[in-house]
C-alpha cells in the first residue's frame, strides 16, 4: 500500500514537472516514466486494477463529453472524407499489425493492438484487458506518441502549404457560461452512470468494458440534452492513474531482440507517415481538404494533443478536432473488436 502511494506521488510529481515544461501529454508521459523506473529499479508493487478501471471510466467519460450534437451535425457535409479516413486507418491498422507479426515482434493480437489508432493510455489498457502483451503495445504506442507530437508536426509544417485564413475560424458559444455547481452535479451523475455501465459491461464480459461502456453512456447523455463540461484537472488525474498503471506493465525483458524492436518502430513510423501523405493528398484532390489539415487528421496523436499541435503550426479547424474525436471513438469502440475478431480467425 505504501509503495502504491509513493508510486502515485512520484508519478504525479514527474508528470506535473513535464506538464509545467509544456511537454505534450506531459502528465501521462511523466507518470509512465516514473512508474516504469520505480518498477524496474526498485521492484515496486504494481498499481491495483481499481486504479486502471477508474482511469478508464474517467477517460471514457472525457471522450463522451467531448462530442456535442451540434458538432456532429457539421460532419453531415464532411462524411466522404470521414469515410476515407476510416478506411485508411483500418488499412493501416491491419498492415502494421500483420507486418509486425511477420517480423516476429509478437503474436497477431498484440501486433494488431499495437496498430490501433488510439491514445497510448486507452490502447495499453485495452491490451491488458484483451490478454495482449501490454509491454510491447506500450513501446510501439510510445514511439507513435513521440512521432505524432514531436516529429510529424514538423514534417507537416515544413512540407505542406499554409492553411488559408478562412479555415481558422473560432466561434464562441452563444449560450451563457454554465453554473459551476450545476455542472459539478451533472459531472458526478455522469461519472456515476458511467461507472455503473462499466460495471455492468464487465459482468457481461464485454471487451474493454470500462472505457467503452463509460464512453457510450456519457456520449448518449451529452447528445440528449445533458451537456457536461469536463474539468481539465480531472483528466490529468486520469492521466496520472493511467500512466502509473501503464509504467508498471513495462517489462524490458519482454521486448525481445533490439533488432526486432527497431524493425517494429521503423515499420510503424514509415507506414503512418506514408498513410498521412497519400490519403492527405487524395482528400485534397477529391474533396478540397487542405493538405496540411488532411495530414493532421491522420496523425497518431489524440484529440486534445492534436488541438495543441494544430494551434502551434497555424491550423484552427473545427473539422480537425471533430475528426480526432471521431477517431478516438472508433479507436476505442470499434477497432479493438475488429482486432480481436481477426486474431481469432487467424489463430
Amino acid at each position: 500500500m505504501i509503495q502504491t502511494v509513493l508510486t502515485l506521488a512520484l508519478s504525479t510529481t514527474v508528470g506535473y514537472l513535464l506538464y509545467r515544461k509544456h511537454v505534450p501529454a506531459g502528465m501521462l508521459i511523466g507518470a509512465v516514466i516514473a512508474s516504469a523506473v520505480l518498477t524496474a529499479v526498485f521492484h515496486a508493487d504494481s498499481i491495483p486494477n481499481a486504479a486502471k478501471n477508474m482511469a478508464q471510466v474517467i477517460a471514457g467519460t472525457f471522450i463522451g463529453c467531448s462530442a456535442r450534437r451540434e458538432d456532429f451535425r457539421q460532419l453531415r457535409t464532411f462524411w466522404k472524407p470521414v469515410l476515407m479516413i476510416t478506411c485508411s486507418l483500418l488499412v493501416v491498422n491491419l498492415a502494421i499489425g500483420f507486418l509486425l507479426c511477420l517480423v516476429g515482434y509478437s503474436d497477431l493480437l498484440t501486433c494488431l493492438v499495437c496498430a490501433i489508432p488510439g491514445g497510448i493510455a486507452e490502447t495499453t489498457l485495452i491490451a491488458s484487458d484483451f490478454g495482449a502483451d501490454p509491454s510491447k503495445v506500450l513501446l510501439v504506442h510510445f514511439c507513435r506518441l513521440i512521432v505524432g507530437l514531436m516529429v510529424f508536426p514538423l514534417v507537416v509544417e515544413r512540407f505542406t502549404p499554409p492553411m488559408p485564413e478562412t479555415a481558422s475560424t473560432e466561434q464562441d458559444p452563444a449560450g451563457e457560461r454554465p453554473d459551476p455547481r450545476r455542472n459539478a452535479l451533472r459531472l458526478l451523475a455522469a461519472l456515476a452512470i458511467a461507472a455503473l455501465c462499466a460495471w455492468g459491461g464487465s459482468l457481461l464480459h464485454i471487451p474493454a468494458a470500462p472505457v467503452l461502456c463509460s464512453l457510450l453512456s456519457t456520449f448518449l447523455l451529452n447528445i440528449s440534452g445533458f451537456p457536461i463540461r469536463f474539468p481539465h484537472w480531472l483528466r490529468r488525474v486520469a492521466q496520472v492513474l493511467s500512466g502509473a498503471y501503464i509504467g508498471c506493465l513495462l517489462d524490458p525483458s519482454r521486448f525481445g531482440s533490439i533488432l526486432t524492436v527497431l524493425w517494429a518502430i521503423l515499420i510503424t513510423t514509415v507506414v503512418l507517415l506514408a498513410n498521412a501523405a497519400v490519403f492527405g493528398k487524395w482528400m485534397e484532390r477529391l474533396f478540397g481538404v487542405p493538405l496540411r489539415e488532411g495530414m493532421l487528421m491522420l496523425t497518431p496523436a489524440g484529440a486534445s494533443d492534436m488541438a495543441l499541435i494544430s494551434a502551434d503550426i497555424g491550423v484552427s479547424s473545427p473539422r480537425l478536432i471533430l475528426v480526432q474525436i471521431y477517431r478516438l471513438i472508433i479507436a476505442t469502440a470499434i477497432f479493438p473488436q475488429i482486432c480481436l475478431l481477426i486474431s481469432g480467425l487467424f489463430s
